[in-house]
């Protein structure tokens, strides 16, 4: 079988170390034979390509990076779009490919229009979630903009047409289903934003090499990584941490926050501070992806508070999977994407219905309780967790597989 993907995020990106290049090489380890067109930033040096090059090639995947330009503006998109399509119909001719994949709607158009001419091949829509809808709820875009009636109108075209569909969320899936967006065809696969559990894992010994390093003096360690500001609500987040401190305060704890992102974090700091975090409590750094999973060793309950709208039915947050694989207890909001499924998972995940004082003071006691527990008990509780829900390769990697064999089959 074969596999012509494509990418508009580099490989050199961490969305690309994380949420591609692992699945393409379970795949490949599944007899998958891969072609990868991928937009590289024109900051990744030749060192750091040749690099990604070789491990690919290892893995026996063929890569064809091309350059991308961040914020570019449309005629330069066009300009991208045009050596998208020019590479991947090069690659298809080469080695005519059974399935096209897109991964979101700019690569997909590219295998659109590169399956009119492979016409053996089909064609895979990895949505990864309604793409104008986002940036109409972030305020960059209104309903009326040009730029959302075209993003709206082609993806019709492609739910519509595409012969395989992939959401992050069964959320998503039933929408499309329940407003007969999709057409008569297409096979469809839920696949969340999964973790390689051999990477992320609890550790004993990164927790106290890094808390002694952090200077961590709680004995009860809130965590929140990724990125702040747009969907992230530090508001929230200092409102649900100011609760867990007053109730582990009770018990005699001490609560510290450790915050990993590469945002300006100084609003989330100002708003901590209004709620009694000493200056010494709070923790800030900038993390780089391959030093994250023992980093995340160092918490006790790991925080993803993002704002309800329409586009994140879709959604699927990494960091969740993340925190669990890592034995931190996660504590989300339950309106985002299938969040409010984890709630079953009540050893090892705190489900907010919403904001209002009285869910937050019920959820932080939940939460005191769970992460108090002792360790090997919580993490246990949090790795069965996330071996269940978002597993790399006994969720991600064998869904598609599972999705590869049936367009195979549909031939």
């Amino acid at each position: 079988m074969r596999s012509l993907y494509i990418s508009q995020n580099g490989m050199a990106e961490n969305l690309g170390q994380s949420q591609v290049l692992p699945y393409l090489r379970g795949l490949a380890r599944r007899g998958v034979e891969i072609d990868l067109v991928s937009f590289e930033l024109s900051t990744v040096t030749a060192e750091a390509r040749e690099a990604i090059r070789s491990s690919l090639a290892q893995s026996g995947i063929r890569w064809h990076p091309l350059s991308r330009t961040m914020r570019a503006p449309l005629a330069v998109k066009v300009q991208e779009a045009a050596r998208g399509v020019s590479t991947s119909l090069r690659a298809a001719l080469a080695r005519p490919p059974d399935i096209i994949h897109g991964r979101s709607y700019f690569a997909t158009a590219i295998a659109d229009v590169t399956g009119q001419v492979s016409r053996r091949s089909k064609v895979l829509f990895d949505c990864r979630g309604m793409i104008g809808d986002e940036y109409v709820d972030c305020g960059h875009w209104t309903k009326e903009r040009i730029e959302y009636r075209l993003v709206k109108t082609y993806e019709r075209r492609l739910f519509r047409q595409a012969d395989g569909i992939v959401t992050l969320t069964h959320a998503l899936a039933r929408w499309l289903k329940d407003n007969h967006v999709l057409g008569s065809r297409p096979a469809l696969e839920v696949i969340p934003c999964c973790v390689d559990m051999d990477r992320f894992r609890p550790s004993e010994e990164a927790r106290t090499r890094l808390r002694r390093e952090l200077r961590i003096d709680g004995d009860l360690t809130i965590v929140y990584a990724g990125s702040l500001g747009t969907w992230y609500l530090e508001p929230e987040m200092a409102r649900f941490a100011a609760a867990v401190r007053r109730h582990h305060q009770k018990l005699g704890g001490r609560v510290s926050f450790v915050c990993f992102t590469p945002s300006d974090a100084s609003r989330l700091q100002a708003q901590l501070a209004k709620t009694g975090f000493a200056e010494t409590d709070v923790v800030v750094r900038k993390v780089e992806p391959s030093r994250m999973p023992e980093y995340l060793c160092v918490g006790d309950v790991g925080l993803s508070f993002i704002q309800s709208c329409f586009s994140k039915t879709g959604s699927s947050p990494t960091k969740v999977a993340e925190y669990l694989a890592c034995g931190n207890v996660a504590v989300v909001n339950g309106d985002i994407g299938d969040q409010t499924d984890l709630a079953t998972e009540n050893g090892a995940c705190v489900v907010l219905d919403d904001f209002s004082n009285t869910s937050i003071e019920r959820c932080a006691r939940e939460v005191v309780a769970l992460a108090t527990r002792p360790r090997p008990l919580r993490t246990s509780s949090t790795v069965d967790a996330a071996r269940r829900h978002f597993d790399l390769e006994r969720v991600g990697v064998a869904r598609y597989a599972r999705l590869y064999d049936t367009l195979m089959r549909a031939r």
